[in-house]
């Protein structure tokens, strides 16, 4: 390998537009491979352009930061962030109304890239529904990044129609250069023809996950008085997730603690969760605790729905909870076949409770600790980022 194909996400001015705040209260991909791309780049991270009702929210209550007109703000050196408009409603429903969030966000992101001199960009998106501000910004490189099945999972929220969704991003692949997708599934009934499909996984911050196991222990208090072992999950009880299957674990292991920590406070469907005496909810948890929670559970738990989504999923959490040597059980798909080496996977309910035990008895076994982190050191960021440079050369040198 050359040093100019090793050093080609070095020096690059690239615009990422995110589907979150920057500072959102959970970390996804964009917020990582921003934090990569800003040691050696200079990055315009665009926020998500939140609702008029989130607006409505933050001049009322002050919960929200309200920038009605939208911000640019530098926050080091090497990073800006831009919050655009607030966007349109029904963007997901009527392509009309999609258009018209595009051409507001355009021009935040023109205005942006003048003010802070930014010169033939890596542009790197994350929406969508971001199809009409590709070849608009003097981009060197246009780059989607599909991390979710848009199509199946924003109907799930009331966001929007599937056929809409699936007009609009497949007007978006058409349009860029290079395809990132984080598993097989994602895109797999889509006509990619002209465009580089690209399989990178997620990673994880694994100095800061793996760490959590070196230092002195430290129990949170809201888990010292509970009841071993700790089957834990981290995340949103979305609609990928099996509620039922979740009640089966605990109601089998009666003198075990469940432990749901996660951005779930106006999820209706944890009431039903709750009335297992041994499930414990323990809301959202600021983004520099969530290791040593992991760190201190047992058993973690990837009990996704064998939908659409589910299929698809290959979440964060699944490398998070290896970093820290956890076992994990989990619904199979062909996505978590290919880790299958250190994940315990189920086919069913059936099977989920009996490998639960299984992962229960191999808690301990240093071996099989030591492998799961191998695995996870092999997806840190800093190894995506390289891996996502390397593609980009690839196009670049054609």
């Amino acid at each position: 390998m050359t040093e100019r194909r090793k050093n080609i996400l070095q020096g690059q001015d690239i615009i990422l537009i995110s589907n979150q705040m920057l500072e959102d209260r959970y970390w996804t991909s964009k917020q990582y491979i921003t934090q990569e791309l800003k040691k050696q780049n200079r990055v315009l991270y665009v926020e998500a352009n939140y609702s008029f009702g989130k607006l409505f929210l933050g001049i009322m209550q002050k919960t929200w930061p309200v920038a009605p007109f939208g911000s640019l703000r530098n926050i080091e050196d090497s990073l800006w962030v831009l919050t655009p408009f607030p966007r349109l409603p029904w963007r997901n429903q009527f392509r009309f109304f999609g258009w018209l969030n595009q051409v507001l966000l355009k021009y935040k992101i023109k205005r942006a890239i003048r003010v802070i001199n930014f010169d033939r960009p890596v542009l790197w998106t994350f929406l969508h529904q971001t199809a009409d501000i590709v070849s608009t910004l003097n981009e060197k490189v246009a780059i989607y990044h599909c991390v979710d099945d848009w199509p199946a999972l924003l109907p799930m929220a009331k966001m929007g129609n599937p056929k809409t969704i699936i007009a609009d991003e497949d007007h978006l692949i058409r349009k860029v250069d290079i395809v990132f997708r984080v598993s097989e599934k994602l895109l797999s009934d889509r006509s990619v023809e002209n465009t580089p499909l690209v399989e990178i996984p997620n990673g994880v911050d694994f100095e800061r996950f793996n760490a959590a196991l070196h230092e002195e222990v430290n129990v949170p208090s809201d888990l010292k008085d509970l009841s071993r072992p700790i089957i834990g999950f981290s995340g949103s009880i979305g609609p990928w997730i099996d509620i039922d299957l979740i009640r089966k674990v605990a109601q089998k292991n009666p003198e075990a603690s469940v432990v749901l920590i996660g951005l779930n406070e106006k999820n209706s469907r944890l009431k039903s969760l709750l009335e297992e005496k041994n499930i414990h909810f323990l809301g959202m948890k600021q983004r520099t605790e969530v290791p040593n929670y992991l760190a201190n559970f047992d058993v973690c738990l990837m009990p996704f729905d064998k939908g659409q989504v589910g299929e698809g999923l290959l979440p964060l959490k699944m490398f998070e909870y290896l970093a820290v040597g956890k076992p994990i059980v989990a619904i199979s798909s062909k996505t978590m076949h290919d880790f299958i080496n250190v994940l315990f996977l189920a086919e069913d309910d059936d099977s989920f409770l009996a490998k639960m035990d299984e992962a229960i008895q191999s808690a301990g076994k240093s071996e099989l600790i030591e492998a799961r982190i191998r695995v996870a050191q092999d997806y840190s960021w800093e190894k995506r980022v390289q891996q996502y440079g390397l593609q980009i050369d690839t196009y670049l040198h054609a």
